[in-house]
């Protein structure tokens, strides 16, 4: 390659993109829909919740309290001397049986560095704060809570956990709301010396917990801490399943774990981009550029998208014969989707109230999104040939397969741990039997039953997951299927099921860039109309 003009900047052109929906309705054929409530009755998803409860020396939540509770309830929040209970027998029996003794004193480091156990993020703020102010005692910071309106007493919950609310409330409006916090913080500040001391510790413990929250769940995810031969982690699972149902030896890569203050228990996926896909999506248009991309990366230029323009604050549309688009851009579609949008990277996001053996099973489930995303994104890449296209539709996921899929494929892997830890399972069956009261035909749960109806009429997991990528966009083609059609024959007549789906339809026009410094410049931006909502030119 011929040496680039020093003065000559590196020029990129992302293609214009097509993402979302375009249909307002989704059509289940109604034998397979009759099929996945015959696989998954409420009256199975509210007993393995209660059985998984109960050997977790749990007592489980009533109907009413999974309305009302369940969130408090796995943040740690609810019933927490019950929860703490159980989370020390179940890291107390994890240490009894890590094969390592290296992978146990790094356990050690993690879950009790002194001694005493350390099993979420409120328990990690407190041992923080009381390194800076010895003695200090969660009782102490009343008088400031109540002074800055975040605490009075209350009958119906233990005191202990109204405070731990107090301060898990304060640290998600320090990220969502800048000058309502600064406003407590004040509050806090001018309250009694000794109990704003503590408030105000205990209030800064919270954000460095979270570096903890992190590195506990990375443990799990790493560390062979699984009996079995030299010890597995959850990794290794991942990794032995997708080998099966991919039939190849590829690595899976862990995601990155980033803590967010989400509010409730809450876990996303970040999607990021296959290098297969990425030349599609990025034309390089000097040599400048290509030597730009190999010194830097293709994540890097991913996140210099970041920086382009982000589009006119007033939303604005495209309309042709067949459909509507809403123009937008990298930028904003990444801050407005929890999914993000061309990430540099996998990446989970997840609140770190979220109490971590209880977010295990969220955690696998949220990677079984980013396999099963990155194997849709490398088949279409495929699909594309070699030859240059100006416009990308980018292929969809539907809800219900989605979840569905994920629900399914995250049980399989973490079964041989669940069987023995049952509290590790106990945050994902605690939502399906809250959701399955909420609405039968919630993502999750349906999406669950049509999965679970798909594997029981196939061979093995291997094609259920194939036929599945194969219609990820459009579930309805997965009835064609002879063997799907044969296990589904006894519900044959059944009538369709049909759901209303939010309906969107996004436009990214085509941007060509230079980069200076890691900054993008635009040169040329050009929207191409569409012939149709289908077509991939």
């Amino acid at each position: 390659m011929p040496a680039s003009d020093p003065a000559e900047l590196p020029r990129f052109t992302l293609r214009q993109i097509i993402t979302g929906r375009n249909d307002s309705t989704l059509k289940i054929p109604g034998a397979w829909a009759k099929a996945a409530a015959a696989a998954l009755p409420e009256s199975i998803i509210i007993r393995s919740y209660t059985d998984a409860a109960s050997r977790s020396g749990l007592e489980p939540l009533s109907a009413g309290n999974l309305r009302e509770q369940r969130s408090h309830h796995v943040l740690g929040l609810y019933r927490r001397s019950e929860l703490l209970r159980s989370s020390h027998q179940t890291l107390e029996t994890i240490r009894a049986a890590i094969p390592s003794d290296t992978t146990r004193a790094r356990f050690d480091r993690i879950f009790r560095p002194r001694g005493e156990w350390i099993v979420d993020l409120h328990d990690a703020a407190l041992a923080w704060a009381r390194m800076r102010v010895p003695g200090l005692t969660l009782g102490a910071t009343r008088v400031a809570l109540r002074a800055a309106h975040w605490w009075r007493p209350s009958a119906s919950a233990a005191q202990d956990e109204v405070l731990l609310r107090a301060f898990y409330g304060l640290s998600v409006l320090a990220a969502t709301d800048s000058s309502a916090f600064a406003a407590a913080r004040a509050k806090l500040a001018r309250a009694d010396s000794t109990s704003a001391e503590a408030a105000i510790a205990l209030l800064t413990a919270y954000t460095e917990a979270q570096r903890w929250y992190a590195s506990a769940l990375e443990f799990f995810l790493r560390e062979p801490w699984i009996p079995g031969g030299h010890g597995q982690s959850i990794r290794d699972l991942v990794q032995a399943e997708w080998r099966v149902l991919s039939g190849t030896r590829e690595e899976i890569q862990r995601p990155v774990i980033e803590t967010r203050w989400f509010g409730y228990p809450q876990a996303v996926p970040q999607y990021g981009i296959p290098p297969a896909l990425f030349r599609h999506l990025v034309a390089v248009e000097n040599s400048a550029a290509e030597e730009w991309l190999q010194e830097n990366g293709e994540p890097s230029l991913l996140r210099t998208l970041r920086w382009l323009p982000p589009g006119d604050t007033v939303p604005t549309t495209l309309r042709i014969k067949s459909a509507t688009f809403r123009l937008t851009s990298v930028a904003r579609q990444a801050r407005e989707s929890l999914n993000g949008f061309l990430e540099p990277r996998d990446v989970i996001a997840i609140d770190p109230g979220y109490a971590p053996l209880l977010a295990l099973g969220a955690v696998v489930h949220e990677w079984q999104h980013l396999i099963f995303r990155r194997r849709q994104l490398e088949l279409f890449a495929s699909s594309l040939g070699s030859g240059p296209r100006s416009m990308i539709r980018l292929p969809g996921v539907e809800p219900h397969l989605a979840e569905g899929f994920a629900e399914w494929s995250s049980e399989r892997i973490l079964t041989p741990v669940t069987q023995r830890w049952a509290l590790v399972g106990l945050g994902e069956l605690e939502k399906r039997a809250d959701l399955i009261q909420r609405d039968r035909n919630d993502h999750h749960v349906l999406g669950y039953g049509l999965v679970r109806a798909l594997a029981a009429a196939l061979p093995d997991a291997k094609r259920t997951t194939e036929l599945l990528l194969h219609n990820a966009e459009q579930p309805s083609g997965i009835l064609s299927e002879p063997a799907v059609q044969k296990g589904c024959s006894r519900y044959r007549g059944a009538p369709d099921r049909i759901l209303t789906m939010p309906r969107y339809r996004m436009l990214i026009p085509e941007v060509t860039f230079t980069v200076e410094d890691g900054f993008p410049d635009v040169t040329a931006m050009r929207i191409l109309v569409p012939d149709s909502v289908h077509s991939t030119p």
